[in-house]
């Protein structure tokens, strides 16, 4: 079976010495990882309810069990499994038992975009209980591979139905990107329409039958899973977050935080929610 390969040329500034030409042969779009926090903690009491964040959290239960609910449905986390919630997954937790538990939060970029909602296990293997045993040892910056190379490697047991078949209309993708880029400018939908080369009406349509909100909807989600982070991984104050991701004051982020995610920025940082 032959390849289809395709000619090519690496664009370099006048002048420069450089030159690549060649074919093409296969071209897969990047994907980014961000480990946000990796950490083993023994749990006298875990009681989430309903808790949606916006990022991926990797479970690798140690000792004892616990429950986590999700769409009706209990899944006991136990020993011996890895357990994955995909961002925005409204789940709730109990552990009967004290629970040890290794978890790791990160982000996967764009691809969060095609995750579907749910809780994903599969078993410790030979190649996942090596990194969990390195992670003992691991020393932290810059050599925090163990906690990249375990969540890699869960991921890669995800079935097909952890991840959205959608493809994205390109423009939709720009428009996106643009608005990613812009959380903290005041922007609005003719801007991302004027950045994706298409009308508000074209990109309000493309927007609700592909993704099912309308742009600015978008816009406010970014906002919040940026502030979240933000609220949860660094020390600014709640103003700084409002204003770092696009909202007038802090007073509208904390009106916005509780009627969308149910819970106040406050209260967000100060809980455990592990």
């Amino acid at each position: 079976m032959s390849t289809k390969r395709e000619s090519f040329f690496s664009l370099v500034p006048d002048g420069s010495p450089h030159e690549v030409q060649g074919e093409r042969e296969v071209m897969l779009p990047g994907i980014s990882l961000e480990i946000l926090a990796t950490r083993k903690i023994r749990l006298q009491r875990w009681n989430l309810q309903q808790l949606i964040d916006p990022y991926w959290r990797l479970y690798c239960p140690v000792d004892g069990s616990a429950v986590v609910k999700f769409d009706g449905v209990e899944t006991k986390l136990v020993p011996g499994n890895l357990y994955l919630i995909p961002p925005r997954t409204a789940f709730s937790s109990h552990n009967p038992v004290p629970f040890t538990k290794w978890y790791v939060h990160f982000i996967l970029g764009r691809s969060d975009l095609l995750s579907v909602p749910g809780v994903y296990s599969s078993p410790v293997d030979a190649v996942a209980q090596t990194f969990l045993d390195s992670l003992a040892s691991a020393k932290g910056e810059p050599y925090n591979w163990e906690s990249a190379s375990l969540v890699l490697h869960a991921l890669g047991k995800l079935p097909p139905r952890a991840w959205s078949d959608q493809k994205l209309d390109p423009r939709v993708t720009k428009a996106m990107e643009f608005l990613l880029a812009n959380l903290a400018r005041r922007i609005n939908a003719d801007d991302a329409a004027r950045a994706a080369g298409v009308s508000v009406r074209n990109l309000n349509h493309l927007f609700r039958s592909q993704v099912r909100l309308a742009p600015m909807s978008v816009l406010l989600s970014y906002r919040l899973d940026r502030a979240c982070h933000l609220l949860r991984h660094t020390d600014e104050s709640i103003e700084q977050v409002a204003e770092n991701c696009g909202f007038p004051n802090r007073y509208y982020f904390s009106r916005m935080l509780k009627q969308h995610r149910g819970v106040s920025p406050a209260a967000y940082r100060k809980g455990q929610l592990y």
